[in-house]
């Protein structure tokens, strides 16, 4: 009886139900919104004090370039109303920090951007105030710039098709670039990678732009972003080729005292279709050490087998190993 009669004192005092039936009124909902913008707009018009982060470059005399890595960003501490920092930080594309270093007399050495030259290159900050910047101040490098050709390494990676096979290497068009820089820089640099890029499911030749790595593009400049990549993918195809002659390292001639049986053997090869049709039995080698035979104890000898060309493999051998007798007179 006392549960009961506590439940209906507390739903007399709290009304659940027409709680919820106020709260989800229009009149409610409409109010609430109306008093929550007026709040918004309010606040927005206030003036308030904020760091915001802008893209950062400088500008050097032609016959200069940097040696140490800038920031990509810096921090700039401005003044303004709410609604106008709310559109710097939100919707300005345009905003970003310049020092134009063309006029200042800038050698080898390090050189000392000031608070004062970094705020002056603010730009494109309609309707608030720049007051302060991080860092305060940044030390850069300097040396003369030069420019230099250099190789670009492809790093990507293919997955062929199931049934296929890559059949050639990587060829880049171009094979290098121009990077223009400091050439205390350039003189450690003797090839330009790509971005790692993978391919998958690939079943045919393939000609592919791939990007080049900007690791360091507020030190470099490259003469392209880019490069074409080729490589060919065949589909997968196997030829057996016999009688490949097991050749013997070390002596010229085998003696008559050590008999080895058989004297050729059978080798699988893998490759592209297409490749396998031109394929020349002359490419694989098998060949035995004379002195693995005279340290034979056993009587078997594994030879060794090896194909020049890259774009083939070897999948199986037949014999894989071959007999040794030493003839005693």
């Amino acid at each position: 009886m006392k549960k009961h009669r506590h439940e209906s004192i507390f739903e007399r005092i709290f009304n659940l139900k027409k709680i919820r039936k106020v709260l989800l009124s229009k009149a409610f909902l409409g109010s609430f919104f109306f008093a929550f913008a007026l709040w918004v707009y309010t606040a927005l018009n206030n003036e308030y004090k904020t760091f915001v982060d802008v893209p950062f470059k400088i500008l050097l005399p032609k016959n200069i370039a940097i040696e140490t890595a800038l920031p990509e960003k810096i921090s700039v501490k401005v003044k303004g109303k709410g609604w106008d920092i709310f559109y710097l930080n939100f919707f300005s594309t345009s905003a970003n920090c310049t020092v134009n270093l063309i006029e200042k007399d800038i050698g080898e050495g390090n050189f000392q951007i000031t608070r004062n030259d970094i705020i002056k290159g603010v730009e494109s900050f309609s309707n608030v105030e720049p007051i302060d910047v991080l860092p305060e101040i940044l030390e850069i490098t300097t040396g003369t710039i030069e420019r230099k050709k250099i190789p670009v390494r492809v790093n990507i990676i293919v997955h062929p098709r199931d049934g296929f096979v890559q059949v050639s290497g990587f060829s880049s068009y171009p094979d290098s670039i121009i990077i223009t820089g400091n050439s205390r820089v350039l003189r450690n640099l003797d090839y330009w990678e790509t971005n790692q890029t993978v391919f998958s499911d690939v079943y045919k030749m393939q000609t592919v732009p791939v990007t080049l790595k900007d690791t360091l593009k507020n030190i470099l400049t490259l003469s392209q972003n880019s490069v074409n990549v080729k490589f060919n993918i065949e589909q997968m195809a196997e030829l057996v080729v016999n009688d490949i002659n097991i050749r013997i390292h070390g002596i010229e001639n085998l003696p008559k005292s050590q008999l080895i049986t058989p004297e050729r053997i059978n080798v699988t090869v893998r490759g592209g279709v297409e490749q396998l049709a031109e394929f020349n039995p002359s490419q694989i080698s098998s060949y035995i050490e004379y002195r693995d035979i005279l340290n034979d104890s056993i009587g078997i000898i594994i030879p060794k087998v090896g194909i020049s060309n890259n774009k083939f493999r070897i999948v199986s051998i037949n014999p894989l190993y071959i007999y040794h007798k030493k003839i005693i007179n």
